[in-house]
């Protein structure tokens, strides 16, 4: 997804209505969502009304999973209480699991809010009933973690019933398909470790949202946030996508400003308290809360004062509260308004976008991907794979000659007059003047993570597990200036005014949230010593106004700070939300960057390279499209079953949850989840047909594993790889004798094994990754022959060797091209067009005897659909007629796409100064 909301994945696959299962004869759907679907059903043993929740298919399938919910559920169901619809029972029958509850009729709080704020004296009265029903629960030792609109409701009568007591907590591992801004957060990683984040995200208590132990002052919070929902009819904590709604909880404050204008000051007071991030400085009991709300309900606009008091003072006493509740009233508001007043408009400060033309796609997304010139009047960024410079005074963006070579992370010079890049497949650092010319090899690198060209000749760059290293703008030998220990990671290094210190940001660990939670961090060139500036934020940059701005998830914060002490003198501010960012698997790269005259470029779109949501879909050779009957999800890697009845696909969030699903393309049941345990990617048919293929960390690093493809039986390791490596399966061959993968990192190249025999890895294509990487390996199908590609020159391109290699190898492509597939007939070879994130397909006739030999290259009118990662993004079934791809939802059948596009905002710094002033 890219700053939107994840689909919904209804796990019933049958619709029930009108079924009868157990005792329960079911009439009709009441709501489903990433829980379950409920039914109101009848309940034929005792003749009355219940709803039934169906819970998720694969929740039937973890024995542990179901002990443990036993266990809540038997507590949950000793909750008797006016307030709290009662769980009549946890059954099972014909594999489904039943949760049966109280029906309760009405309408929820959501809905009833969805029709606007809510009257102060009737949001008080719901309010009370609410806290009754957390309060009989905390006094049970059952704390909701889920509490929400959604979750209570109002029946008829005005009784309050709240919905889902403990379900957070019981059902801990739920499924990543949830839509997490209006379903609980259940991480998978929950089943491994203490800290997994339960809630729903925009209700969530900051130390719920970090992972960190929760008890009954998560509900006073969540129940701070309902109320001043009901007060505003807006929620208090607010965005686009699951990351900034965190990002709003903790580190923005609510707009107390939009509450009504007429309501007690206790109120407020309350409020605030309840929705204070720090626990230990909110109310600690929900029935300190009940008994403030007693008082309030009496006096809900803080207009009257005790009678007998009244009558013995003066007037102007009299009059007093009110002036001063004003007073507050009016302060806190313009405290509210200023910190979170909206942008200004005023002072010269401009915007304005720049989409980009529709043959174009930002590339290389997992490290950066645009800059600005030192006095703002360039731009540059990669798309295409190559470098598109962009005058700030010019309509249209020219591609930069001799940069056609799979490159990210450019930056500019000092004087703007160069701008140096890394070219992926040779890695290198380069190079080349803005007036043309041949590109200038500077230094052999890894990738970057980040990099900045200070003073005139010196360039750092982050090398991530390798720290930070200096180069000279003149090309020589790296120098390591920072080294980080094992399992860290250092990010865009920046050197500061005065060139003593480096800014950067240092991760640590392997989980895919760490750059979130990743320090910010100044050291000094001389001595080492280090400072930890900023806890948890990633990608900071020194603006000379004298702040540091830096990204969480995909909100960007400024925070002041005094550089000649490396002292911050304020808090963060969020100034920017809804930031393209590279995925979580990959660095914390923000796509951001601003001139030293006050400038700022940036991309819109929240996460990429594995969070947008998108579309599978069969395409013929005629390029007329059919969309598979299931919801848009981040997938990854569709791959066609040999009988062509199935569909295997990663279901990729980002990096959180990673798993194997299988659909039926007969549509007749529902996606199934194949592997359970770790996170899993790219799965491989063996040739059979009876097992898939993938790999997975479950092991504690990236190695291979296949598992019977119906499901039955547990998943069987097929490599061992150490940390520096990693195995991705890329085909298995016509008699299932030999599986090709890629072994990444250290010793990159194409391997093969046979699964069937020894099982010992073998060199295949030994090709060193960052030098001449050679992957996505495939069969032609009578098993004689194999194709890949490879960056031996200076671009991917695709080969062909016999298959057992005899040291013959042909060249099939010599313009740029990548992800063979062989047609079934073994008379195609189809590539894609080296274009971007999104692909065009070609053909090349092949011949075999009675040598080999290549036709003339043709274009198919396929073409538009998502390329994600390194791995082939496609797929042929089996009759050689359609085509298996990935499409963003929001296409159309013409092929129309949403713009990609790049933000500008002239006078930026003149902004960053009035909204984050400085001490």
């Amino acid at each position: 997804m890219q700053g939107g909301r994840s689909a919904i994945l209804h796990y019933s696959s049958v619709r029930v209505t009108g079924q009868t299962i157990g005792q329960y004869e079911v009439q009709r759907l009441l709501g489903a969502g990433g829980m379950g679907e409920v039914y109101l059903a009848r309940d034929k043993r005792l003749g009355r009304s219940v709803a039934i929740k169906i819970l998720p298919a694969f929740f039937a399938q973890d024995r542990e999973r179901i002990a443990r919910f036993e266990r809540e559920a038997r507590v949950l169901a000793s909750l008797n209480h006016t307030n709290i619809a009662t769980l009549f029972g946890l059954e099972q029958s014909d594999g489904k699991q039943l949760l049966v509850m109280e029906l309760v009729e009405g309408d929820t709080l959501a809905e009833r809010i969805a029709r606007g704020p809510i009257p102060v004296e009737d949001a008080l009265k719901l309010a009370r009933q609410i806290v009754d029903a957390l309060e009989a629960a905390h006094e049970k030792g059952i704390v909701h973690r889920d509490l929400k609109p959604a979750n209570v409701k109002i029946a008829p009568d005005g009784k309050v019933k709240v919905l889902d007591f403990g379900l957070a907590k019981a059902l801990t591992g739920a499924s990543p398909q949830a839509d997490l801004l209006s379903s609980p957060t259940i991480s998978v990683a929950a089943a491994t470790y203490a800290g997994a984040v339960m809630g729903t995200a925009p209700y969530m208590s900051p130390e719920q949202a970090k992972g960190q132990e929760t008890d009954r002052r998560t509900d006073v919070f969540a129940f701070g946030c309902v109320l001043f929902e009901m007060l505003t009819g807006r929620r208090t904590f607010h965005g686009d996508s699951v990351t900034e709604a965190i990002a709003s909880v903790l580190a923005r404050e609510p707009e107390m400003s939009a509450l009504p204008a007429n309501i007690s000051p206790k109120l407020l007071e309350l409020l605030r308290r309840c929705l204070e991030k720090d626990p230990k400085r909110r109310w600690q009991a929900i029935g300190d809360v009940r008994v403030e709300l007693d008082t309030i309900l009496a006096d809900p606009h803080g207009k009257t004062l005790p009678a007998a008091a009244a009558a013995r003072l003066p007037l102007w006493q009299r009059a007093l509260p009110a002036v001063i509740a004003g007073v507050v009233m009016a302060a806190i508001g313009a405290t509210a308004a200023w910190t979170l007043r909206p942008a200004p408009v005023a002072g010269g400060i401009t915007r304005f976008s720049y989409a980009l033309p529709k043959d174009q796609n930002f590339t290389r997304t997992g490290r950066h991907v645009v800059a600005i010139a030192p006095d703002g009047t360039n731009v540059v960024y990669v798309a295409n794979n190559q470098l598109y410079l962009k005058p700030m005074a010019g309509m249209d963006a020219k591609p930069i000659p001799g940069t056609l070579q799979d490159v990210n992370t450019p930056f500019f010079s000092p004087d703007g007059r160069w701008v140096a890049f890394c070219a992926v497949p040779e890695g290198k650092l380069k190079k080349i003047a803005l007036t043309g010319g041949a590109s200038v090899t500077l230094a052999d690198i890894d990738n970057p993570y980040g990099a900045h060209w200070y003073a005139d000749d010196q360039i750092l760059v982050g090398q991530g597990p390798k720290g930070i290293v200096r180069i000279s703008a003149n090309g020589g030998k790296p120098e390591t200036l920072i080294e980080v220990k094992a399992n860290e990671f250092a990010q865009t290094p920046q050197m500061l005014p005065g060139g003593t210190h480096i800014l950067f940001t240092l991760a640590t660990g392997t989980d895919d949230d760490r750059w979130d939670k990743a320090q910010i961090v100044v050291q000094s060139v001389a001595s080492k010593e280090r400072r930890v500036l900023i806890d948890g934020g990633s990608d900071a940059r020194y603006v000379p106004t004298g702040h540091i701005v830096y990204a969480l998830g995909a909100t960007m914060f400024a925070v002041p700070v005094d550089v000649k002490t490396l002292q911050l003198t304020g808090g963060p501010v969020p100034i920017a939300e809804g930031l393209s960012r590279s995925a979580a698997v990959n660095t914390a790269a923000t796509f951001f960057s601003f001139s030293a005259t006050g400038s700022l470029v940036s991309i819109p779109g929240g996460l990429t390279g594995g969070v947008q949501a998108l579309a599978l879909a069969l395409v013929n050779r005629a390029g007329e499209k059919k969309l598979l009957g299931l919801p848009a999800q981040p997938y990854y890697q569709p791959r066609v079953s040999p009988d062509g009845k199935q569909v295997a696909v990663e279901v990729n969030d980002g990096g959180r949850e990673m798993n194997i699903w299988v659909y039926e393309l007969a549509g007749a049941t529902a996606m199934r989840r194949l592997t359970f345990g770790g996170r899993n990617r790219s799965p491989v048919w063996t040739r059979d047909g009876q097992r898939i293929v993938f790999r997975s960390d479950r092991g504690g690093d990236w190695s291979l594993y296949w598992q019977r493809a119906d499901g039955s039986g547990a998943a069987e390791r097929l490599t061992t790889t150490d940390r520096n490596s990693g195995d991705t399966p890329e085909a298995s061959s016509p008699d299932g004798n030999t599986l090709t993968f890629f072994r990444g990192v250290a010793t990159g190249g194409v391997w093969a094994l046979s699964p069937t025999g020894d099982r010992k890895p073998k060199v295949l294509v030994d090709t060193p990754l960052n030098k001449t990487a050679a992957l996505n390996s495939v069969f032609s199908p009578d098993g004689r022959w194999f194709a890949y590609e490879s960056g031996e020159s200076s671009r991917s391109e695709v080969y062909v060797q016999p298959f057992p290699p005899t040291g013959a190898k042909y060249q099939v492509t010599t313009s740029g091209s990548t992800n063979p597939l062989w047609s079934p007939d073994g008379k195609q070879l189809f590539v894609v067009d080296n274009n971007g994130s999104r692909f065009n397909l070609d053909t090349f006739d092949i011949r075999t005897q009675p040598s080999f030999a290549v036709g003339n290259r043709a274009p198919l009118p396929i073409d538009g659909f998502q390329q994600r990662g390194g791995t082939r993004a496609y797929d042929i079934t089996p009759d050689g007629e359609q085509f298996l791809v990935m499409i963003p939802p929001s296409e159309t059948a013409s092929g129309a796409r949403a713009s990609l596009q790049i933000n500008v905002t002239l006078n930026w710094f003149q902004d960053l100064k009035q909204r984050v002033p400085g001490q």
